[in-house]
């Protein structure tokens, strides 16, 4: 009895350590990201983190989650008949991999998305994340911040 006791603690010990290093592997550290228009009255703006998912998948994949601003925040500044973009642009060490892009309209819109390569073999090893502001109006003009680069751990 002592020995089936032993054998099954050993079974199932030795479960849970083979079922631990991919739950480990999916945990990595998250990169906060921040990027915005460039106009003085910070009017459109993007804020959150991104992540690395290299778990047990066959698609390697970045995380993005956070929010992006268009005049969601008080100002002095008078609104401006425009909306806000925020775009993520995902590198590998031969280009772009994938593209995501997120908008608000006089409001804050949270979002979560994943970027990955759509074949599931090329990885993103840096995201640049771009702030751009549009018009509402058939004719006027468009501007954007600068263009910010995380890499990916």
């Amino acid at each position: 009895m002592r020995l089936l006791t032993g054998l099954t603690m050993s079974a199932v010990l030795a479960t849970g350590l083979l079922a631990a290093p991919p739950a480990l592997a999916a945990a990595q550290t998250a990169v906060s990201f921040a990027a915005d228009s460039g106009d003085s009255c910070r009017r459109g703006f993007t804020e959150g983190s991104l992540e690395r998912y290299a778990g047990p998948v066959i698609r390697p994949t970045v995380l993005v989650e956070g929010l992006v601003s268009d005049e969601g925040v008080p100002t002095v500044c008078f609104p401006d008949n425009k909306y806000t973009t925020a775009t993520f642009d995902g590198y590998d060490d031969t280009g772009l991999v994938a593209t995501e892009t997120a908008k608000a309209n006089d409001e804050q819109v949270k979002f979560a998305f994943k970027l990955s390569d759509s074949t599931g073999v090329r990885t993103i090893t840096r995201v640049v994340v771009q702030v751009c502001r549009h018009t509402n109006a058939p004719i006027g003009t468009s501007y954007c911040g600068k263009a910010q680069e995380y890499k990916i751990p």
